[in-house]
């Protein structure tokens, strides 16, 4: 029992230093900005063991879910790059950087997997530190647009809050109405195309 506790109160410890995260460093929230979010330590889950089979098949799936959910909610957009796909466990985010270039309309969409109730997605200035654009419901496909005033660097945030049987798959894509955007840091596969409307959910 002492054990468990000693574990639990170190996971504490390790969420609240940020440390619960797969990407690079937040960057500092200068005077102004809106800080991102916090997650708070995650309850135990159960683990499974994924084999390479299922992987691939849980990659694809996730591909086709952000397919579906760009047809949905911005047709008229190209993917940008390839879709970034990753295992999580509940309690932790996956960041990333992408280049944006000024004046371009974007669109950002998440999913997750049937193990996965909400998961959430944010966007950070790397120059102010500052959330910029974000989906925080609590649902399993986070959507949001954003045109960027001018060319920099962004980090996109995935971030697992609900997962029954971990690691859950969770996935983003970055879509343009640009045909020549400037591509995320790649991550497991599928892309889908589309081609009405800004990005946002109905």
């Amino acid at each position: 029992m002492r054990q468990l506790w000693i574990a639990a109160a170190l996971a504490m410890t390790l969420a609240a230093c940020g440390q619960g995260a797969d990407g690079p460093p937040l960057p500092p929230v200068k005077a102004g900005a809106t800080p991102p979010s916090t997650q708070s330590a995650a309850s135990p889950t159960e683990q499974v063991t994924v084999s390479d089979e299922v992987r691939q098949q849980l990659i694809t799936q996730m591909g086709e879910q952000l397919g579906q959910l760009q047809s949905a909610n911005a047709p008229n957009y190209s993917p940008v790059g390839a879709d970034t796909i990753v295992p999580m466990q509940p309690g932790r985010d996956h960041r990333f950087i992408v280049s944006l270039n000024g004046g371009t309309e974007y669109g950002f969409i998440g999913t997750c997997d049937g193990d996965c109730s909400n998961v959430d997605l944010e966007l950070i200035d790397m120059n102010t530190g500052g959330v910029v654009g974000n989906d925080m419901l609590p649902d399993n496909y986070p959507i949001f647009p954003f045109t960027p005033p001018a060319n920099g660097q962004y980090m996109v945030r995935l971030l697992m809050q609900a997962c029954t049987q971990a690691p859950c798959f969770a996935g983003v894509r970055v879509v343009s109405n640009a045909p020549q955007a400037a591509a995320p840091a790649p991550g497991a596969t599928t892309g889908g195309g589309g081609t009405g409307g800004t990005p946002g959910k109905p």
